[in-house]
């Protein structure tokens, strides 16, 4: 290979990128508005159409939101490899728009929960009658909130151990209208000891280190009730090689660990969960659940 070899790389990935900004940038004038020079705004809108002419055709308000905010996420934390290729894994992100971002991004677990209800009866009853919500890896709250909104008749607990995140989390509660069905803690998964109290429990698989994963998941299935239900989640890969390599990097320089789906049904089977299910409700988010018997 050569020079010009790499900066022809460089420049076919850049290109990447810079549709991926321009799709973002799109997003968040329609989001938010704004003003912007009529020509850049216009090539902004050229550029998507060449992309997809009819890529946003059919893309409701919150699903632009969603998306501006894997978007956003995904830049903050390029950015971070590249600067800090270096550190050691772990979710150690303070900048409030990373944690905002994927805040944001984590509302779509709820839709997908929603999803997988329609295909397991017993899941859509639990989501309707009077319980709890367990919410494992809260971050800044944002699952929580619509949570608490979609599912009235469930009382909502969110634990997290990331002080930066629950910080926000704290603030943002407090400002929606379900404050009062949400109740927030600074609580290591590990040390969760109730028991029988929870309906529903989502554990965000790609945050949760290696080692706690074990304890998590026994001290999790204790505290279900008899009938209630695990969702773990994890990361889709991408259909290629390297797709799979950058997801992977992704999770473990977040501090998690990429499970394949055998690995994490090999986990709950061993631990009695039953009706055992795979579901994809909406990429990159992919479900594994089980019900305590």
């Amino acid at each position: 290979m050569s020079f010009e070899a790499l900066i022809a790389v460089s420049q076919r990935l850049n290109a990447a990128v810079e549709e991926l900004a321009v799709l973002g940038a799109e997003l968040r004038l329609r989001r938010e508005g704004g003003d912007a020079d009529p020509r850049v705004r216009k090539l902004l809108q050229d550029i998507v159409g060449q992309i997809d002419p009819r890529l946003l055709d059919g893309v409701d308000a919150q699903q632009e939101a969603v998306a501006l905010a894997f978007i956003t996420a995904f830049f903050r934390q390029a950015v971070d490899l590249l600067e800090n290729p270096g550190r050691a894994p772990g979710w150690l992100y303070d900048d409030p728009i990373v944690l905002q971002s994927q805040g944001q991004a984590s509302r779509l677990v709820v839709r997908g929960i929603e999803a997988l209800a329609a295909r397991q009866p017993g899941l859509q009853e639990a989501l309707r009658r009077s319980g709890a919500f367990l919410d494992v890896g809260t971050g800044v709250g944002l699952l929580a909130i619509e949570a608490a909104r979609s599912w009235p008749a469930l009382e909502v607990v969110g634990i997290d151990i990331w002080e930066p995140a629950l910080a926000l989390a704290r603030k943002n509660i407090a400002a929606s209208e379900v404050a009062d069905r949400i109740e927030l803690r600074n609580q290591d998964v590990q040390h969760l000891d109730e028991r029988d109290r929870y309906t529903l429990a989502w554990l965000a698989g790609p945050f949760i280190p290696l080692h706690v994963v074990a304890p998590a998941l026994e001290n999790i299935h204790r505290a279900l009730t008899p009938g209630g239900w695990l969702v773990f989640g994890l990361y889709v890969p991408q259909p290629s090689l390297i797709g799979e390599a950058l997801t992977n990097l992704r999770i473990v320089r977040g501090g998690g660990h990429p499970w394949t789906v055998d690995e994490v049904l090999t986990r709950l089977r061993s631990l009695g969960y039953e009706q055992l299910d795979s579901f994809s409700p909406n990429p990159p988010i992919q479900f594994i659940v089980g019900r305590k018997p």
